[in-house]
């Protein structure tokens, strides 16, 4: 046998003893039916799904998730189960605009007795409604730069419009995100609203506008010696803190403290609009340590409409043993 067909019956050989152990590789049974899943019905809080059946199926098992994993688990741990003569299922007490994820499994008698295997997934939609946590998150004074969340509706993408105080336009356009930032000026107040759009089987939906907002900037504590310095500290057991008034801040202010930068802050005093300082006497029932660690900031209150906005937060300054610095929360909002 020459050399070069002797490597090619090798070759041949190695391949199929892999794909021979791969066919050998315990799992889960394998099953030729699939099935079609179509949407048939949606509305902003509820989605019903049709499928064609599969023979010999005894149960079908769905599951919907926001992801395609939560989709497959909640399937796989049987959640929703319909018989063998039920092909459709509507799912209620969902969020308006967003994407689901399905997966249907069945399950049906094989060679070694009761199987389950997967029948096919979709995507489904909602209709999208009015957007809802519109937040200014923060308001970066020294990067003049305000950033604006608010919760997802995944089906499609958002319209918005960024306004002066007034609610004359400044810009609109379209996020593909549920979020916007802009260079501002810190001395300015401004507003925004937005809301979601999703086009489902061809059909433009969109739902109703957010309240609008009002966007300000966040109250900074007083600082001197080139910004070095802060007019915070801690005496006789107590918080003492200054900050610089924001004028559009109508509501007054609020001052929060946490152990931890980023999370666990709690509302230890309100001021009234005309204040620029306060004295806190507990952070939780106990009195302010003089070589303990705490986060502090000040929050600006705008009442207008009936609704309360905030200034959200940016910027949290630390205490620890008496020394104090100005620096960036990372938190949720």
């Amino acid at each position: 046998m020459r050399k070069f067909d002797l490597l090619k019956k090798v070759t041949c050989t190695a391949i199929l003893a892999v794909l021979t152990m791969a066919c050998l590789i315990p799992g889960e049974k394998a099953s030729a039916a699939s099935s079609v899943i179509m949407q048939t019905k949606l509305s902003t809080n509820s989605a019903t799904v049709n499928w064609s059946k599969v023979t010999g199926a005894k149960e079908y098992y769905l599951g919907l998730g926001e992801t395609k994993d939560e989709a497959d688990t909640a399937a796989m741990e049987h959640r929703v189960v319909e018989g063998a003569d039920k092909i459709n299922h509507t799912f209620t007490d969902l969020k308006p605009g967003m994407n689901y994820y399905l997966t249907l499994r069945y399950r049906f008698t094989g060679e070694d007795g009761e199987a389950e295997a997967r029948a096919g997934g979709a995507m489904i939609k909602t209709i999208p409604d009015k957007v809802t946590g519109v937040t200014q998150a923060k308001w970066y004074t020294f990067k003049k730069k305000v950033y604006i969340t608010w919760e997802a509706q995944t089906a499609g993408y958002y319209k918005y419009v960024f306004m002066n105080k007034s609610g004359k336009k400044i810009k609109s356009g379209e996020a593909f995100t549920n979020s916007y930032d802009r260079t501002i000026d810190n001395d300015k107040c401004y507003s925004f609203k937005v809301k979601a759009v999703a086009i489902i089987n061809g059909k433009t939906y969109e739902g109703a506008w957010s309240d609008r907002i009002y966007l300000f900037a966040q109250p900074m504590i007083k600082s001197y010696n080139y910004g070095n310095d802060f007019d915070l500290k801690i005496e006789g057991g107590k918080l003492k803190l200054n900050w610089d008034k924001v004028k559009y801040a109508n509501g007054g202010y609020r001052i929060y403290v946490s152990k931890s930068r980023d999370k666990g802050y709690v509302q230890v005093a309100r001021a009234g609009k005309n204040k620029s300082g306060a004295v806190v006497k507990k952070f939780k029932g106990s009195s302010y340590k003089k070589n303990g660690t705490y986060y502090v900031y000040v929050q600006g209150i705008r009442k207008s409409g009936g609704r309360t906005g905030t200034s959200g937060i940016g910027y949290v300054w630390s205490y620890k043993k008496g020394t104090v610095r100005r620096t960036y929360y990372h938190g949720k909002y």
